[in-house]
């Protein structure tokens, strides 16, 4: 079956108006539909749709009752519009025979959905129809064991803002700004609101934003190459990349195994008198220990800088990541907490001096136009990001906590002694970006999901060290990084995976022995 359905006008006239009659099922479509997502209908419905309806009720004499008012409500509260396309291939055999039915074929098929009706000349003009009794009967004895869980479906995430996102979209268009807009304006002061900083200044992506910090610390003459910068071992690449680009020394220093967050006990011996920074990164989504961290930093007169590419929102005595050192990279690339609908990123930071040369770094160099400070780097968000990201950000915190509620059930109902769970400091600490679990059995187990129909991730299968990027490093032992690269498997978690998914995840990862 299609992921999605959407709803023909007489289908959904059928049930306003109980139309039993001619339709049977007029009850069970609009309840098995609900189960599973709202009313789908394209734009161009509604307005017959109302017409009808009210027409009906006036017919039947019934305009002045509550019932009427109160059944169109709900109906309002449960439909989602999608988008009508406005391209009409005037020579397509159902554009010749009902231009309505055309532009909800077109409709369902930009989101690869099947359209439930009982026009028969429209189901046969269309392959993606599909009859109420075929529906019914394709709901009722789909098996548990037919369902599909994805890693994360983005596809279900971003459609929940669809009209959202053609609202920011044709706004922008609209404006004829593209670079360097009032979106972005509005969303870096959006940003930094929610993460309690200064500033906010929007860039390409996460790994720009990193590299920025850097750059801009050794152009206010605080790094210069050479210096030395600790990082943890089993972080994602692009938190090294970005010390070496600036021709600087990442400094690798072990996780704790329970958190997988750099081991603040190990750091203190790993400090030269060539060490700048600490770049803390805040793995799969829980917050580092940051008082540890920057006691350190405050002891070696030290810049903590932090990577939370996967932690948007996370809180730490009372302040959120983005605001717990001295700047902060985000990303917002698509499979972020905060995803864009393409490349994207951030840097935060209460530092005046040091957000104005990153806003110039990242602008080619030039605070004003055509004038020059630094040789930059062209790095900037574009409008449309920014716009899609203002929209997303009013619902990071709601996302998060559903985020949160499949934590809790994984951490209380899987139990598998071959399985390691993630340890959790605080609840509001960790905004799960990542489910993360470990076993000596990875590779078997991912392949006994997979054939469960249970999609897993490995973050991350090499580690940085044994990376033929660094090839200088692969002689080197970080025995506890090797363990977790050898052991995580990643679950799937996501703010519109529901508890039948969730539920089917621990069954399956019970089963396994």
């Amino acid at each position: 079956m299609a992921n999605q359905f959407v709803l023909d006008t007489n289908i959904v006239l059928d049930f306003l108006l109980a139309r039993q009659q001619v339709n049977p099922f007029y009850k069970d479509v609009p309840r098995f539909i609900l189960k599973q997502q709202p009313f789908l209908i394209a734009a161009h419905q509604l307005a017959t749709i109302e017409y009808v309806f009210f027409r009906e009720i006036k017919l039947l004499g019934l305009e002045q009752r509550d019932e009427p008012k109160k059944l169109w409500s709900l109906f309002q509260k449960n439909v989602q519009l999608i988008k009508t396309p406005t391209f009409i291939d005037w020579e397509h055999p159902l554009a010749q025979h009902d231009i309505e039915d055309y532009q909800i074929h077109l409709a369902a098929e930009r989101i690869n959905a099947k359209i439930i009706t009982r026009d028969i000349n429209f189901a046969d003009l269309s392959s993606i129809c599909i009859s109420p009794i075929h529906f019914i009967q394709q709901s009722a004895s789909l098996p548990q064991s037919a369902i599909h869980i994805p890693f994360l479906d983005l596809k279900a995430i971003n459609n929940q803002y669809s009209t959202e996102f053609e609202q920011a979209i044709d706004r922008t268009l609209n404006s004829g700004w593209y670079i360097l807009g009032n979106e972005v304006k509005q969303f870096e002061q959006a940003f930094a609101h929610f993460c309690g900083t200064k500033h906010c200044i929007g860039v390409a992506n996460g790994l720009d934003a990193l590299i920025l910090i850097i750059r801009a610390y050794k152009e206010l003459g605080i790094f210069q190459d050479g210096d030395e910068i600790i990082v943890p071992a089993n972080t994602y690449i692009a938190s090294i990349l970005a010390i070496s680009e600036n021709r600087l020394t990442p400094v690798l220093v072990e996780p704790d195994i329970n958190t997988y967050n750099i081991n603040p006990a190990l750091i203190e011996e790993k400090i030269t008198d060539k060490t700048r920074a600490i770049l803390v990164v805040h793995l799969y989504g829980q917050v580092t220990a940051m008082t540890e961290i920057n006691t350190l930093a405050k002891k070696y007169n030290l810049k903590v800088i932090e990577d939370s590419a996967q932690a948007h929102g996370a809180v730490y005595q009372d302040k959120r990541t983005g605001n717990l050192g001295d700047a902060s990279g985000f990303s917002f690339y698509p499979g972020k907490n905060l995803g864009a609908l393409g490349d994207g990123g951030a840097v935060t930071t209460n530092d005046d001096q040091l957000a104005g040369v990153i806003r110039a770094l990242g602008n080619y160099g030039s605070h004003k136009k055509y004038e020059n400070l630094y040789q930059g780097i062209n790095s900037r968000l574009d409008e449309i990001q920014a716009a899609l990201l203002i929209v997303k950000l009013k619902f990071l915190d709601s996302e998060t906590e559903k985020r949160r509620e499949i934590a809790d059930y994984y951490l209380q109902n899987i139990k598998n002694n071959e399985i390691v769970l993630p340890t959790v400091i605080n609840r509001e600490s960790h905004v799960w970006h990542l489910f993360v679990i470990r076993t000596q059995e990875r590779d078997k187990l991912q392949k006994y999901l997979s054939d469960n129909g249970v999609q897993t991730l490995i973050h991350y299968p090499i580690p940085p060290h044994q990376q033929r990027a660094y090839n200088h490093w692969n002689d080197l032992n970080y025995p506890i990084t090797e363990l977790i690269h050898q052991q995580v498997l990643s679950l799937p978690i996501s703010p519109v995976q529901d508890m039948t998914a969730t539920q089917k995840v621990v069954a399956k990862i019970n089963d396994f022995n």
